[in-house]
């Protein structure tokens, strides 16, 4: 018998609303992690993002790093 295969996981983020005030009082960001079949590992995947508040970031690295924290996990 073969072991069960991870196909999706998903990750919610939480911070603070920007200082612009064009988001709520709190961001959320979910990240999904998935594959089309098998998971040989975090570069054999999709990473799909989503928000229903908005999510703000100061520079790209801050996107990048959310996403390597992601990939660590697997």
């Amino acid at each position: 018998m073969e072991k069960p295969l991870l196909s999706r996981a998903t990750f919610r983020f939480l911070q603070d609303g920007n200082t612009c005030g064009t988001t709520g009082e709190t961001e959320e960001l979910t990240i999904e992690v998935e594959s089309p079949s098998i998971i040989d590992g975090p570069d054999d995947c999709f990473f799909v993002l989503k928000t229903p508040t908005g999510w703000s970031v100061d520079n790209i690295d801050e996107l990048s790093e959310l996403i390597d924290r992601c990939k660590r996990s697997l």
